[in-house]
């Protein structure tokens, strides 16, 4: 926003240099990005940088305030005119339909309009700030908004029709052309000012060409209104449309320069329109008033806060420089104790321009901006030191990390946003978030899982480099909101992929492809690297997993690990010819289920016995669901149960599958003799064969 130097000099005595002047407001928040000076008209100008939540630096009259604060000097206020002893216009009526929109709406009739021409100095500071001259009453308008921030909407009275305002919502399937020519269909979040048959101006956005200023226009109604900001904001962003009016109230304006600003644009149109008659104004609705009037301040507050000792009354001087009406009080307040007082206590009003001071830290922040930052001194407050161990999640991290790449695998760092492609709608993106302003066309989820990223990196793997084995993994972040009136949640997981060749074929070993045993076997690797002794498996389900090839690991009944084979379909859509097994492995879960400390074991001192069992099984029943069953019998005398054979085909009848599994008996306390290990071994057999249907291979 540019400043012009010789507007200011109207509120505030400006000692030069003015270089020092912009120094001195940069240092306390408002920044000057840039110094121009200006042959004809002679000025200089301050280009400045305004953050959001201060809308009162949005005129001159606000940086003439800041000014004023920070030099300590006295503030002039614009030239008004009394609107006292005035008659309202016959026949005209305000009506407001949307108090949430449009709390507080004022107008007055202007009649007889005798000269058009803009006065030389108000064209010169407009032109200087970037505004050509139009007409005489627009310029006013516009000169008003730049001087106290007050938007104001000038209409040609007679265009009007039934001289009636009516502030509402738009009428279904309503059109409105503005003043930029644009026709537009209007949306019921919309708000518009209207008379008894169409909307004439889209509230604090822009005006409307069927009731524009024109070189005829003699007699005008002005408008001077507080809109709500979020309903001036979203019609602008809905519409495409940006001016100075919503720039300024998409911030929110100051309700009390709601009647400021249209006394000042009276006062000048009244001078330099000679208008025969001005009517009194015509109010409808309420000023908003501040949640927040008063905030308590205690000096020792601002000492504790900022480590520097200002004298109270230094302290009301400054806050009183910034506009705010200070009250000394008494040290026993309702929030203090009797018996304690304290010096340098105020009960600090805030104005209505200053919406964002709502607690005592906020003031004690403007105090240090007045101060001075570079009067406050460097410290560092007194502080035990604190022992920072390690997260135990980020340990775990590591711990994978580095045994993942140990065993092989790369790791991979792929883009959080991904498409829709090879995601089920309903099942994999029903909980998904989804971005509204995708940075990249088509990336506009946050991924829910992250086989389709690992997809992506073994496909330009496999086209790029030929390479017929990629083995990767990635930790990363998921992202879901099973909640949509809650904040998205974030897990963060170690996805496994794995693809091609296992082995290739040399003079030891015979080569041969991937498996999921492969993929499943480093998954339980990652777990009893975590500390993890026991875990079930279950069946599982997802839609870019082939049908009956995906498992869940469970510890304590919480799923920690997902895993499966890639389906066809999708190996397809991604050019892949070898099958694709795919893990998540939950991390969060797998930290709190995991065992941070490992107990030492003493090597057993007694010999062990071992077994074989070898049992015909249908194809449904599980390996882990038999060595559960088996280590459940051992009565504590089983030290290791192991699958060592799997046999289909021949004497073995279709849909029935041999497993041989080998178990260990062994006592820590004494040696186990054959025939207790050789009874307990009978007992699970003849279990096995009852529970399971099981029989045995002969």
């Amino acid at each position: 926003m540019k400043i012009s130097t010789n507007w200011l000099k109207d509120f505030v005595e400006l000692a030069p240099p003015l270089s020092r002047i912009a120094d001195r407001l940069t240092m306390a928040g408002l920044e000057v990005k840039q110094c121009e000076t200006l042959k004809t008209p002679s000025d200089t100008l301050f280009e400045i940088e305004i953050t959001s939540n201060r809308p009162d630096w949005l005129s001159h009259w606000g940086v003439a305030r800041e000014i004023a604060a920070v030099e300590n000097l006295s503030l002039k206020n614009p030239g008004v005119d009394p609107e006292t002893g005035r008659m309202p216009p016959p026949g005209w009526e305000i009506r407001i339909k949307d108090a949430a929109g449009c709390p507080y709406y004022t107008g007055v009739l202007i009649e007889g309009i005798t000269e058009t021409k803009t006065p030389e100095f108000i064209v010169s500071r407009l032109l200087a700030c970037g505004i050509r001259s139009v007409h005489l009453i627009v310029d006013i308008t516009n000169y008003v908004l730049l001087e106290v921030g007050q938007p104001l909407h000038a209409f040609d009275a007679d265009l009007i029709r039934n001289k009636e305002i009516v502030v509402r919502r738009p009428k279904g399937g309503e059109k409105f052309t503005g003043i930029n020519g644009a026709e537009m269909t209007l949306k019921s979040e919309d708000l518009v000012i209207a008379d008894r048959e169409r909307a004439i101006a889209l509230a604090g956005v822009m005006g409307g060409k069927d009731s524009e200023i024109t070189d005829k226009t003699r007699n005008v109604f002005l408008e001077s209104a507080f809109f709500d900001p979020g309903r001036v904001r979203k019609t602008s962003r809905t519409h495409l449309l940006s001016s100075d009016a919503s720039y300024r109230f998409e911030r929110r304006v100051d309700p009390e320069a709601v009647d400021i600003g249209r006394s000042r644009a009276l006062a000048l149109i009244q001078k330099y329109g000679k208008p025969r008659h001005i009517s009194a104004v015509i109010k409808a609705g309420e000023k908003p008033q501040l949640e927040v009037k008063t905030v308590q301040l205690k000096s020792s507050d601002v000492k504790q806060i900022l480590g520097v000792d200002i004298k109270p009354s230094q302290i009301a001087l400054i806050l009183g420089r910034l506009g705010l009406e200070v009250k000394q009080c008494s040290g026993n307040t309702p929030d203090m104790a009797p018996s304690k007082t304290e010096q340098g206590i105020w009960r600090v009003g805030i104005p209505s321009f200053r919406p964002d001071l709502t607690r005592p830290v906020d003031l004690v922040e403007e105090i240090a901006r007045i101060y001075g930052y570079e009067n406050i001194p460097e410290t560092l407050p007194p502080r035990e030191p604190l022992t920072v161990g390690e997260s135990p999640r980020l340990g775990l991290e590591n711990k994978v990390r580095n045994f993942l790449s140990n065993a092989g695998l790369s790791e991979t760092v792929t883009f959080s946003l991904v498409s829709e492609d090879g995601l089920d709608p309903e099942k994999d993106l029903k909980h998904a978030v989804q971005i509204i302003n995708p940075l990249q066309h088509g990336l506009h989820w946050m991924r829910p899982t992250l086989v389709t990223s690992l997809l992506n990196v073994i496909q330009k793997n496999v086209n790029a480099a030929n390479a017929d084995s990629v083995a990767i993994f990635e930790i990363a972040n998921t992202y879901s909101a099973p909640d949509a009136h809650k904040h998205p949640v974030e897990e963060r997981i170690c996805a496994i992929a794995m693809y091609g060749k296992k082995a290739e074929q040399t003079w030891l070993d015979a080569a041969r492809s991937v498996t999921f045993y492969d993929l499943k076997g480093a998954v339980e690797a990652v777990l009893r690297a975590a500390g993890c002794s026991e875990w079930c498996v279950a069946k599982a389900e997802k839609s870019y997993f082939s049908p009956g090839v995906a498992e869940e690991l469970r510890l304590w009944q919480t799923p920690v690990a997902l895993m499966g084979e890639v389906s066809a379909v999708l190996r397809e859509q991604w050019g892949l010819k070898e099958p694709v097994f795919y893990a998540e492995i939950s991390l969060e879960k797998l930290t709190e289920q995991a065992r941070r400390v490992r107990t030492f074991k003493e090597w057993p001192k007694y010999p062990a016995i071992e077994r074989d069992l070898s049992l015909v099984v249908k194809e449904s029943v599980k390996s882990g669901d038999l060595t559960g069953e088996i280590r459940g019998l051992g009565q504590g005398l089983i030290r290791e149960v192991m699958l060592f054979d799997l046999f289909r085909g021949k004497r073995v009848p279709e849909g029935y599958k041999n497993l041989a599994f080998r178990i260990v008996y062994q006592s820590a306390e004494r040696t186990l003799v054959s025939g207790e290990a050789q009874e307990i071994h009978d007992q699970i057999a003849r279990t096995l064969v009852q529970k399971y249907q099981a029989s045995f291979q002969t």
